[in-house]
């Protein structure tokens, strides 16, 4: 009597949906989790595996990504049975890819030149990322090419609605004056000392697709910020009645990019005027153009005293407060007027 060969294991794809046949699996996941046997990546290369979830479903084990697969990618599934060989199978989606790859568009504070003491760092990517993988893909190096431990404020990754705009923050313990990790480690940037951000290619999009290219910067630190931005000492350029040209506004040093977004309006009257907004000469400048025309009149420029330097002093106060005193002033946002005239 002649028995059949076993059917050896296969990978299988339908309806978006990975599956081993031809393998028992069995009702709990080994110790590392499902990912030790059955892992599916979207191309190739040193990339992490597919975000999704894993179930046993008639003794098969199955894999839903966390995101719709994209079209015209390529996607590798690998198979690690407990024992024999490794199964891998590669799917090619017969479809065009209309939706392109993400990509870090820009990083805030744009300058060459930045504050020892820098507080916040903004990353902005051209479409939805996955969250959860800053402190894994994004690293600060030194002028050795030494990746620096510690510099962000661990595990605070904040993301805008839309996961396009990642916010990091430096670590305060090491950037106010006194505390224990400042004198004991120092601040994360050192004037005069030049560094190198690095966002790696492998950081998965929300589709689970890593990026276009990989990102670097290099930068300077420089001396730090510790005073409240005073915008007495801004310039204020208005344009002429009649035109649409924009009004200029030239702060007294690089101010906070995502802030300067929202905290500085246009007034005349009791009536905002409606604008589009442009910042640049690394975020010492802000643009103001308006909807309409300028008529001639008093205006006045608007701005929200939680405004931020690039150092995190704002308007109200500074941020490096001396921490052996004790601070009884009740902080609260407040407006700042700014009159100018067109004429």
């Amino acid at each position: 009597m002649c028995l059949a060969a076993a059917t050896p294991p296969s990978i299988e794809l339908e309806g978006g949906v990975f599956r081993v046949s031809g393998w028992t699996a069995p009702p709990t996941p080994p110790a590392k989790g499902w990912p030790q046997i059955f892992a599916v990546y979207a191309g190739f290369g040193s990339i992490p595996p597919m975000l999704g979830s894993y179930a046993v479903e008639k003794g098969s084990l199955v894999f839903r990504p966390a995101f719709p697969l994209a079209a015209g990618v390529r996607y590798r599934a690998v198979f690690h049975p407990p024992a024999g060989p490794d199964i891998e199978r590669i799917f090619d989606s017969p479809l065009k890819q209309t939706t392109p790859a993400a990509r870090v568009e820009s990083v805030y504070p744009s300058g060459a030149l930045l504050p020892s003491n820098l507080l916040r760092l903004y990353v902005y990517f051209s479409a939805p990322m996955t969250q959860g993988e800053a402190f894994r893909c994004l690293h600060l190096l030194d002028e050795k090419g030494k990746d620096l431990p510690g510099v962000f404020l661990p595990g605070e990754e904040l993301w805008d609605p839309e996961s396009k705009r990642l916010t990091m923050t430096f670590d305060p313990g090491r950037i106010k004056r006194g505390l224990t990790s400042n004198v004991a480690i120092g601040p994360p940037i050192v004037e005069g000392r030049h560094y190198t951000l690095v966002i790696d290619r492998m950081w998965p999009d929300a589709h689970g697709l890593p990026l276009v290219e990989s990102y670097r910067r290099s930068f300077r630190g420089g001396p730090a910020q510790r005073t409240k931005p005073d915008p007495a000492r801004w310039r204020v350029a208005a344009p002429a009645a009649g035109t649409s040209a924009a009004l200029a506004v030239t702060f007294s040093e690089p101010m906070n990019y995502v802030l300067l977004k929202r905290m500085i309006e246009v007034v005349r009257g009791d009536r905002v005027v409606a604008s589009s907004v442009i910042i640049d000469q690394n975020e010492a400048r802000w643009l103001f153009t308006p909807r309409d025309p300028w008529k001639p009149g008093d205006y006045r420029l608007v701005i929200d005293s939680a405004l931020e330097d690039l150092a995190g002093n704002s308007i109200a106060h500074a941020f490096d407060i001396d921490v052996f005193e004790q601070v009884t002033e009740h902080l609260t946002a407040t407006k700042i007027s700014l009159p100018f005239s067109v004429k």
